[in-house]
C-alpha cells in the first residue's frame, strides 16, 4: 500500500456505500446505504445491534475514520479515534502523515482489536499499532502499543494488517504492501503481538512495479482464502485496482489459485475489476464469509473514492463468487427449482395444502406453492419442503418404478422424502431421491408438464436450477 498511500494527497479519501454492479457478474446482493458515508480502506464489524466501519482517515487530519449504523444502511460519523497522534509513533516513524491507514477490526477472546498502519508516503519506514476495547460504544481504547515495524532495511513494509483467527482459533496477523509481498505471523494469544516467524504468503515477483496488499484471510470450509488487491490504488479515475484470492488447506500455505498457481508466484484468481463506473475496487474486507466491503472510485463524480458493500456467496466447488445463482446450497433457505428444459418451476398443483397434492411444472409467478425450503438432514441428502403447504417432496407410495409420481406430503422422514442434489456445473443439479436412486424429471415443457422420477441419462428434463430467493 506504500504506493497507494503516496498518492493519497490526490483524493479525497471519502467513500459511500452504495450499490455496486460489476461487469462480469451475473447475480448478487448490494446493499443500498445513505446517510454520512464517508471511509477508505474499510473494516466492518457488528456490536450488538449497531455496526462499526473504520477506515484510513481524511487526508490532511488526524486519527482514524469510524462510522456507525443502526441498520447497516444508513450511516453517521462517529468521533474519529486518535483526534491527537500518540506520542510513541515518532520513535520509529519520525515523518509520519497525519492520518492513520487501513485499520482492521475483529472480535476475539472477549475483546475488540483494532490493528493500524502509521506510515511515511513512499517508504517502508512504517508500523503497524493495536488498541483494543471491551466495547466499542464505549469510547474507550487502551493504547496495546507497537506490533511490529518495518524499516528501510527490510525487504516488506508494516502496513495493512489483518487479524485472522484459524480454525484452532489461533490468532494470526497478515500484512504488507509491495517489495517482497504479503507476509503472515502468528500472534500472541494474550498480548495479540507476534511470536513466531515471519511466512511469505502471497508475491509478484515477475512484476515488482504492481502492487500486492491490503491482505485479508478468511476460514471456510476447510480452506484458509487469502483476498489481495493487485496493482495501483488511489489514481482516481486512473487506478487500476483489483482483488484477487486463492485458497490453501494451511493457513501458512501455499495458496493457490483457480488453475493451481502459488500465490508465490503472481497467482491470484480475480473476483473484482470493477466497470464503467466503479473503477479500482480494492482493500477488501471479509465479514462473517457472506459479506465483502472495498472501495471504488465513481465515475459519475469525477472519481470521487466510495465504499462498495455486498453479499459473498461460494460456489459448489467452495470458491468465493458474487453470483447466489452459483452458490453451493444453504441449508434452511428457500430456492425455487427451474426446469433446464422447459424454464418452468417445480410446484404445488393449485396451492394444495393436501397430503399427495401433484407436483407440476409452471410458469414462476412468484407464489409460494413454487418455493421450497432445502435442509440439510447432514447424512448426504436434502429434505425439500414446499413453503406454502410445509409438506416434503416425496415419491408417492414409495415407488421405484420409472415414471412414480412427485407429490408432496406430511413430513415422515421417509427415504422417498430425502434427496441427493448432486452439482453438474452451471449451477445446475441432479436431484436424486434417496429411496430410488432416480432422478427427478420434467415430463414435457409446458404448463401442467407433469415432475416424475427416471433414470438418470442426463437429459436437460433431468436438470435443475436451484435459484435462492432468500
Amino acid at each position: 500500500m506504500v504506493h497507494k498511500l503516496k498518492n493519497k494527497g490526490k483524493v479525497l479519501l471519502l467513500t459511500i456505500l452504495l450499490i455496486f454492479s460489476l461487469s462480469h457478474t451475473v447475480s448478487a446482493d448490494f446493499w443500498d446505504l445513505s446517510g454520512d458515508l464517508m471511509l477508505h480502506d474499510p473494516s466492518i464489524i457488528k456490536e450488538g445491534n449497531t455496526w462499526w466501519a473504520f477506515g484510513t482517515g481524511e487526508i490532511d487530519k488526524n486519527g482514524i475514520r469510524v462510522l456507525r449504523s443502526n441498520d447497516g444502511k444508513n450511516w453517521s460519523a462517529a468521533p474519529t479515534i486518535f483526534p491527537q497522534p500518540l506520542p510513541w509513533w515518532k520513535t520509529y516513524v519520525p515523518n509520519h502523515t497525519s492520518a492513520q491507514w487501513a485499520p482492521d477490526i475483529q472480535y476475539y477472546n472477549g475483546r475488540y482489536w483494532l490493528y493500524y498502519s502509521v506510515s511515511s508516503f513512499g517508504s517502508n519506514n512504517s508500523l503497524i499499532g493495536l488498541i483494543s476495547t471491551t466495547s466499542i460504544n464505549s469510547g474507550n481504547w487502551r493504547d496495546d502499543g507497537l506490533v511490529i515495524r518495518s524499516t528501510t532495511s527490510n525487504n516488506y513494509n508494516a502496513i495493512d494488517g489483518d487479524l485472522v483467527i484459524d480454525a484452532n482459533g489461533n490468532p494470526w496477523l497478515s500484512f504488507g504492501s509491495f517489495w517482497s509481498g504479503i507476509k503472515l505471523t502468528q500472534l500472541d494469544k494474550n498480548t495479540m503481538k507476534p511470536t513466531g516467524q515471519l511466512h511469505s504468503i502471497a508475491a509478484r515477483p515477475n512484476h515488482p512495479e504492481r502492487a500486492i496488499e491490503a491482505p485479508n484471510i478468511t476460514y471456510h470450509n476447510g480452506y484458509y482464502y487469502l483476498f489481495v488487491s493487485f496493482d495501483k490504488c488511489c489514481q482516481g479515475l486512473n487506478s487500476t485496482y483489483k482483488i484477487a484470492y486463492g485458497r490453501s488447506t494451511s493457513i501458512t500455505g501455499p495458496y493457490l489459485d483457480k488453475n493451481g498457481v502459488n500465490m508465490m508466484n503472481g497467482g491470484g484468481t480475480i473476483l473484482d475489476t470493477g466497470n464503467d463506473r466503479w473503477i479500482g475496487p480494492g482493500h477488501q474486507d471479509v465479514y462473517n464469509n457472506n459479506i465483502l466491503v472495498r472501495h471504488a472510485y465513481d465515475a459519475q463524480k469525477n472519481g470521487e473514492p466510495r465504499l462498495l458493500i455486498n453479499d459473498l456467496y461460494w460456489d459448489i466447488n467452495g470458491w468465493p463468487t458474487y453470483d447466489k445463482n452459483a452458490a453451493s446450497i444453504l441449508s434452511g433457505s428457500r430456492y425455487k427449482l427451474v426446469n433446464r428444459a422447459s424454464g418452468r418451476v417445480a410446484e404445488v398443483m393449485n396451492r394444495s395444502t393436501a397430503d399427495g397434492a401433484d407436483v407440476i411444472q409452471w410458469t414462476d409467478n412468484g407464489g409460494t406453492n413454487q418455493q421450497w425450503v432445502i435442509t440439510d438432514l447432514n447424512n448426504g441428502f436434502h429434505k425439500l419442503t414446499n413453503v406454502n403447504s410445509r409438506k416434503a417432496l416425496e415419491i408417492f407410495e414409495w415407488s421405484t418404478a420409472n415414471g412414480g409420481d412427485a407429490v408432496q406430503f406430511t413430513d415422515l422422514g421417509g427415504n422417498n422424502q430425502q434427496w441427493s442434489l448432486v452439482p453438474l456445473g452451471n449451477g445446475y443439479y441432479r436431484i436424486v431421491n434417496r429411496h430410488s436412486g432416480k432422478a427427478l424429471d420434467g415430463f414435457g415443457t409446458s404448463n401442467g408438464s407433469d415432475i416424475i422420477q427416471f433414470d438418470y441419462h442426463g437429459g436437460n428434463n433431468q436438470q435443475w436450477q436451484l435459484v435462492r430467493i432468500n
